[in-house]
């Protein structure tokens, strides 16, 4: 697998990421569960499975080793694109790249890789994404992420 840090187009002021850490295969989304408070009582709250905590975990790890010197600065529209590579369960090996149509959801995967990303300073908050596109895909050659950041330029209608 290629291990690269980073590559800039500048051409359209992008930053493309190369992450060595494989796409999460459960989401953000959680379970609500009665917990207890450290006085004894009762409330509704929402917990995180152990494998989204170690996942992000290793998602900060791999956000660190390529912070950018500043994150994007408030108010500027961010644009994402997510490709996420997950390996093939080996009953279904696919030498090509194929299209990932099962769990888990693209759009509860991503939310979790964005609040990481504006805790570990690539931007200032999650508002500012403005244009998102994820990719689930399945490759024998799977097993990370990339993403390429950029400064969101309006969609034109052509009518």
């Amino acid at each position: 697998m290629v291990n690269y840090v980073w590559a800039m187009t500048t051409e359209h002021n992008e930053v493309t990421y190369h992450f060595n850490v494989a796409p999460p295969e459960s989401t953000h989304q959680s379970a609500l569960r009665i917990l207890k408070t450290k006085d004894g009582r009762h409330f509704v709250g929402k917990m995180k499975k152990a494998s989204v905590k170690q996942w992000e975990t290793l998602w900060r790890i791999e956000l660190r080793k390529q912070r950018p010197a500043k994150p994007i600065a408030k108010g500027v529209p961010v644009r994402l694109v997510v490709a996420l590579f997950y390996t093939p369960p080996a009953s279904r090996p696919c030498k090509d790249i194929e299209w990932k149509v099962t769990k888990p959801d693209a759009d509860n995967v991503v939310k979790a890789m964005i609040d990481c990303m504006v805790d570990e300073g690539y931007m200032e908050t999650d508002q500012q994404v403005v244009d998102l596109r994820v990719m689930k895909m399945e490759w024998d050659r799977g097993g990370f992420v990339e993403v390429i950041a950029g400064i969101a330029k309006p969609f034109l209608p052509r009518g």
